[in-house]
């Protein structure tokens, strides 16, 4: 797997509203461009204050096939400006209506006091009282290369005081930091392994052999959809999913491959092999789901009211995993 299998795309909706976010887009995500997460805060919204939703997808294009294992994403730089960013677990179609009722939203602060190699105790500075939590897995990284993941303990492992958490660990660190604003301590998201699939295969009447011949995905051109097969004789069926409507039908003398045109020529919604079917008729219907290699994530811009302007402040997310 290299980085370039490793992106983000946007929500089809983006705007203020409670519409905004639902299902992934073919949008890609450019990184170092100027407001590629979020727009510019105006001039009234720093004055009065404003919280901006923005939803995004986490997706494993590996074309061939390979599981994205361990996949995680933090904020890896905190905003220079008197605004502050935070992330959250979503869901294919959860919408800003939903996301502005999540509690729990991640977000990264610095080292208070020098740990060594043997502490499971840490103080953390982040930008107000929140943004880490009992049993967070968290990310501890500096400027010269070190980095750690640890598992802050279930009860009893945060304790507040003011904006500065004390943080308590299941387990020790294998380095030593100082304290710095260049040591950064990011809550993480856990999405573990992200790879196509599919599931809920069922047949009016037992025409197809799916556990020899199960639909095929890939994680370029699979989408998360619900697919109905009809066949309008013994031969020949038409397709349609819930969201993308009608594509191109099939017969069952040849392998079905329809082409995801969204994403590039060879790129398939799914496959389903000829040599899978028995003798159909004229009525049957095949439905099942098809989920793409992507997870949903929301991230949130928090401007207090009466904030400075900032020029050319950013906010960094880093994705990882480990590969199949």
């Amino acid at each position: 797997m290299e980085n370039t299998d490793l992106v983000l795309y946007k929500s089809v909706t983006i705007s203020d509203a409670e519409a905004n976010g639902g299902r992934m887009s073919y949008t890609q995500v450019t990184s170092g461009i100027l407001n590629n997460l979020f727009p510019n805060v105006s001039q009234d919204e720093r004055t009065n204050g404003v919280t901006k939703y923005r939803k995004f997808f986490y997706k494993n294009k590996n074309s061939a096939g390979e599981t994205a294992a361990n996949s995680r994403i933090w904020i890896s730089r905190r905003s220079d400006g008197g605004d502050y960013f935070r992330i959250k677990a979503g869901t294919d179609t959860d919408t800003q209506a939903e996301a502005d009722d999540y509690t729990n939203w991640l977000g990264a602060g610095y080292l208070y006091n020098p740990v060594g190699t043997d502490a499971t105790r840490m103080d953390v500075v982040f930008d107000i009282n929140n943004g880490i939590y009992n049993s967070s897995l968290i990310r501890i990284s500096d400027n010269s290369g070190k980095e750690e993941f640890l598992t802050v303990k279930g009860s009893g492992g945060i304790t507040w005081n003011g904006n500065i958490a004390t943080v308590l660990t299941t387990t020790c660190f294998r380095s030593g930091y100082p304290a710095s604003q260049d040591v950064l301590i990011s809550a993480v998201i856990d999405f573990g392994s992200i790879v196509a699939s599919s599931d809920n295969w069922n047949e009016s009447r037992e025409i197809y052999d799916e556990s020899t011949y199960p639909v095929e995905v890939n994680n370029v051109g699979t989408v998360e959809e619900s697919w109905t097969l009809t066949f309008t004789n013994g031969t020949t069926f038409t397709v349609s999913g819930a969201n993308v409507g009608a594509i191109s039908g099939g017969v069952i003398g040849s392998d079905y491959s329809p082409v995801n045109t969204n994403v590039g020529t060879g790129d398939y919604y799914f496959t389903i092999r000829a040599a899978g079917w028995g003798v159909p008729q004229a009525g049957d219907i095949i439905t099942f789901q098809t989920h793409h290699a992507a997870e949903g994530f929301w991230a949130k811009e928090v401007v207090p009211a009466a904030t400075a302007s900032r020029t050319n402040n950013q906010m960094n997310l880093k994705l990882y995993t480990e590969g199949s």
